[in-house]
């Protein structure tokens, strides 16, 4: 069978770029365009290990996990082992997947043309047929890229309930923050203490505050300044309102206290849901 490079590298560099922007959409994760793509190239470049002989599958199973971490790595960065490893599983989960479906795609059509070495799988199809149906799929891509991106920040109203008295504050829905307490596996939000003065002031300091309060902690927060221990509690009630005012979610999280002025209420993402059951 002949197998011609620039499908090959093409194919894989699409099937790279589109298993990491999905990794990155399922874990939270920020993932730039040029990262990204040298990532998939990385991948793609990978590909001609098809021309090799067949390999044993343990070998071909370590291959894949080390290309699996170099791949994560170049695209997400490597900032600890944890986020690491946990990109990492959820890219071999999607591969796994996108493998499955063609693996069942090529049993049931029995197509012509298919090739698979080293697990790396090829298709003789034209150059022009790959480059529309990849430019088709990347602007169906990143119409809903954009489209997700437009609800990414919205501004939500946060209503709290600590000490006896309520809150109503300005909060941001931001991807970035995947925030979790080790313990109990609950989502963290991060309020400035100006926010929440009236009750903050009761105390000589926002860490007495948070330790007077239900399920206290220091969690360990990292930033682009660093690493920083906040003040972390359980409030008496929390819960998200839409931006529509229709309807409200009630939040199972922990509130981390922040001294930096003018910090408004930071939801992770998974916190957020487009459509809020009225309550």
């Amino acid at each position: 069978m002949t197998i011609y490079l620039d499908v090959l590298l093409l194919s894989n560099l699409w099937a790279d770029y589109a298993l990491l922007r999905t990794t990155a959409a399922l874990t939270h994760t920020p993932l730039k365009a040029l990262r990204c793509l040298l990532a998939a190239a990385a991948g793609a470049a990978s590909a001609m290990s098809i021309f090799l002989p067949p390999l044993p599958l343990p070998a071909v199973l370590l291959l894949r996990i080390l290309l699996a971490v170099l791949l994560c790595g170049i695209a997400f960065g490597f900032r600890t082992a944890r986020c690491l490893l946990r990109q990492t599983a959820v890219f071999l989960g999607c591969s796994l997947l996108f493998c499955g479906m063609v693996w069942l795609l090529a049993s049931w059509r029995t197509p012509s043309g298919w090739y698979l070495q080293n697990s790396f799988i090829y298709a003789d199809i034209s150059l022009l047929t790959l480059l529309l149906g990849t430019t088709a799929a990347a602007a169906i891509a990143a119409f809903w890229e954009r489209r997700a991106a437009a609800n990414r920040h919205r501004t939500y109203r946060l209503h709290l309930r600590i000490g006896g008295m309520d809150f109503s504050l300005p909060a941001l829905s931001d991807s970035g923050n995947t925030l979790r307490d080790a313990f109990s596996g609950r989502p963290v939000i991060i309020c400035g203490t100006d926010a929440l003065g009236q009750w903050v002031s009761r105390y000589p300091d926002a860490e007495s505050a948070a330790a007077a309060a239900k399920g206290f902690r220091m969690l360990p927060v990292k930033t682009v300044t660093g690493t920083r221990l906040l003040p972390a509690f359980l409030p008496d009630h929390a819960a998200l309102q839409n931006p529509q005012g229709r309807g409200e979610q009630p939040l199972d999280i922990l509130l981390a206290l922040t001294d930096q002025p003018g910090t408004p209420a930071v939801i992770p993402a998974c916190c957020v849901q487009e459509r809020l059951r009225i309550k």
